[in-house]
């Protein structure tokens, strides 16, 4: 069910004229990077480097296959136009194909009448086919353009939503083409529009209310958490795509105004492991969103975004809460 481009990837290993060649893959595709360098390397001649760390998206290039490699082949998401990268990259914007008409068709009763779609870039060619059968239903559909992280239409990705937020006032709901909760959840905390997941993986359509409900409430008790503490722990990645490193300055001075004592703290690969050499009552996380909320049960002390830092300074309400984001 997944396309890897491999006519577009042995054109560019060639074009190059590369011996060798990284291959990096995220965790839900990794099975297949064998079989795919397996295949690379009969059509090329190349060898392929499999570069087996953990790989959270676009923001995540390694910094180190230029030691080992010619070139980088990176599968599974698009780049993000605000990055500039080596022509010595190329990203695989690998598709997932399925038929989305039998999920839109169990769907069509729970659709209201102004709807936005969104989804991740591998069902990204889906939306004007899924656009078309709406509107043909009474429904009429918006498709929002994000800022300079996003490539494509409609595309969301797990720290950037904006596609979704440039057309919140014209929609009453969204409707998420895709797996997985997270991203469907950051649309539905920075939108505050209700959404209507249709997976294709669970073969499910499902809606985000209860989900949004439990993690606001969990977002809570953290902050409540961490309300009374002396010493907070700013996390920065050293990855290029999540790099705040001026936001965690600013946040440091902004915890010091307030009498409490602040410690930055750069690392690639972010953790509960990592953390414990660490002194701190709270941490506030300026890596990936997710961090915070998909991981917060690993963490024994609270591990705020920025955005709940504020909450906690005084400097924002609980109503004006909002998806931490990583912008372009």
């Amino acid at each position: 069910m997944y396309d890897f481009k491999l006519d577009q990837v042995c054109a560019f290993i060639l074009s190059k004229g590369a011996r060798t060649v990284a291959l990096q893959l995220p965790e839900g595709l990794k099975t297949h990077a064998q079989r795919i360098g397996d295949e690379l390397n009969a059509r090329t001649k190349a060898n392929m480097i499999i570069l087996g760390d953990p790989c959270y998206g676009a923001c995540d290039l390694s910094p180190h296959y230029s030691r080992y490699a010619d070139v980088l082949v990176h599968f599974g998401h698009a780049e993000i136009p605000s990055i500039s990268t080596s022509d010595r990259v190329l990203f695989v914007e690998v598709r997932f194909d399925f038929d989305v008409i039998p999920l839109l068709e169990r769907a069509l009763p729970m659709v209201m009448k102004n709807v936005g779609l969104v989804t991740t870039v591998q069902h990204v060619p889906m939306l004007t086919s899924v656009k078309a059968f709406l509107e043909s239903n009474g429904r009429s559909c918006h498709i929002g353009k994000g800022d300079g992280r996003i490539k494509h239409e409609g595309q969301v990705l797990g720290c950037n939503v904006t596609s979704a937020y440039a057309v919140r006032r014209d929609v009453e709901q969204f409707i998420f083409i895709g797996s997985g909760d997270f991203h469907p959840l950051a649309v539905s905390l920075e939108t505050k529009r209700p959404v209507l997941v249709l997976d294709p993986v669970m073969d499910e359509v499902r809606t985000m209310e209860q989900l949004t409900d439990r993690v606001l409430r969990q977002r809570y008790a953290a902050i409540a958490r961490a309300l009374d503490g002396k010493r907070f722990g700013i996390l920065v990645s050293s990855k290029s795509g999540q790099d705040r490193f001026a936001l965690a300055l600013d946040l440091a001075d902004r915890i010091r105004s307030k009498g409490k004592l602040a410690d930055i703290i750069v690392m690639d690969e972010i953790g509960p492991n990592q953390l414990m050499p660490f002194q701190a009552d709270a941490f506030v996380s300026t890596a990936c969103p997710r961090l915070a909320i998909d991981d917060q049960v690993r963490y024994p002390k609270p591990l705020l975004t920025p955005v709940e830092l504020e909450v906690l300074l005084g400097e924002r309400g609980w109503d004006d809460y909002r998806m931490d984001s990583i912008l372009g």
